[in-house]
């Protein structure tokens, strides 16, 4: 039960965590904001197991469904999900799994974290630029181009940014590793 709790609290402050880094965000041209969401995306991939992941991403979509506004620039509402740049929403708890699931997989050190980000990545530039040209009656490439290209190089360096605060906060990970090294 206490585990259950610990996992429950933690899946409630990622969701708000995503939230508050929503709100760090720069309107763009194309009304697609460019926001610090994703690295917290990246963090809950991070620290919480797969399941929670996802979960932690459901919340955060469903609060800000129902009015929260938890989404970029205060905003919130089905609008907003079912508007040209939900799909990028929607794809939050798959990218949290994907991050979760691969450094579960491959271990936690740089390179998988990375190598876990960069997919999540492409998976969030996949499904929200194809939603994006579906919903705003654009191209592919006119939706790649005014919903990846310009963020490529800021959603890269919150790669680096993300590990390196996870890394600093997964104390769960280096206590264990300690008592490794110690046996």
């Amino acid at each position: 039960m206490k585990h259950q709790t610990k996992a429950m609290t933690l899946c409630a402050l990622f969701a708000a965590l995503t939230a508050v880094c929503a709100q760090i965000s720069i309107p763009l041209p194309g009304g697609v904001p460019l926001s610090l969401s994703v690295a917290a995306v990246y963090l809950t991939g991070l620290l919480l197991a797969p399941g929670w992941a996802a979960a932690s991403q459901v919340v955060y979509l469903l609060l800000g469904a129902f009015g929260m506004p938890v989404y970029a620039g205060f905003s919130s509402g089905m609008g907003v999900l079912f508007g040209p740049t939900g799909g990028y929403l929607f794809v939050y708890p798959l990218m949290a799994l994907a991050v979760s699931l691969g450094v579960r997989r491959w271990g936690k050190g740089w390179a998988p974290a990375a190598g876990s980000m960069l997919a999540a990545l492409a998976l969030c530039y996949a499904a929200g630029t194809l939603w994006y040209a579906a919903v705003g009656g654009v191209t592919l490439w006119q939706a790649a181009a005014v919903c990846v290209l310009p963020f490529v190089p800021v959603d890269l360096v919150k790669i680096p940014l993300a590990i390196a605060v996870g890394s600093r906060l997964d104390l769960h990970g280096r206590q264990a590793q300690r008592q490794v090294d110690r046996n």
